[in-house]
């Protein structure tokens, strides 16, 4: 956080705070936070504190009014772009069925998928921080949303099947395939 939205929540919260305590001292009809208290009801700060607690109430709550302003609009979250939902592991060729899970770096955002090959919309599933089993070949499409916020792009993860693989003879070193086969020296 930065100073400024530091400052302007304690300076907040101070305000709030000597605001109540300087409408509790004021005196009302009952006779003010004294006799609430079992006092007399006369005032311990002389007798024309009724004017010096109204102008007060009157700056702190001009104070709390900006402040509260001030506090809106700097702790307030914007509103953006949901980040791209991400696949764990990695699209890619599989050879067995895939445990996949979706992550999306925006907190809070609600993650809607599809397995048919649509884009996800508000009637998709939520995914619920359950792995989702796919079967090679398959794909999985993502959409992130957060309240106000532009959902994000569709994400799309494709598992494809890993082609068999065959056993190869390996490669020849160079001038070693085409040579032919030593012989011994002659008088040997």
């Amino acid at each position: 956080m930065s100073f400024w939205a530091i400052l302007i929540g304690v300076l907040f919260l101070v305000v709030c705070l000597f605001l109540i305590v300087v409408v509790l001292l004021q005196k009302g009809k009952g006779g003010g936070l004294g006799a609430a208290f079992g006092g007399m009801g006369s005032s311990a700060f002389g007798t024309r504190t009724g004017d010096v607690f109204t102008w007060v109430t009157i700056v702190l709550t001009g104070l709390f009014l900006l402040l509260a302003t001030g506090a809106s609009l700097v702790f307030h979250p914007t509103e953006g772009v949901v980040a791209l939902p991400t696949f764990q592991p990695e699209p890619g060729e599989y050879s067995e069925p895939v445990a996949v899970s979706i992550q999306c770096d925006t907190k809070g955002a609600t993650i809607r998928f599809t397995l048919d090959g649509t884009d996800p919309d508000e009637n998709s599933a939520v995914w619920n921080n359950r792995d989702i089993r796919i079967e090679p070949p398959g794909e999985i499409r993502a959409r992130a949303e957060r309240g106000k916020w532009k959902a994000s792009p569709v994400a799309v993860g494709v598992y494809s099947k890993a082609r068999p693989t065959t056993a190869a003879a390996p490669p020849a070193l160079p001038g070693t395939a085409a040579t032919a086969p030593a012989t011994a020296p002659a008088g040997g």
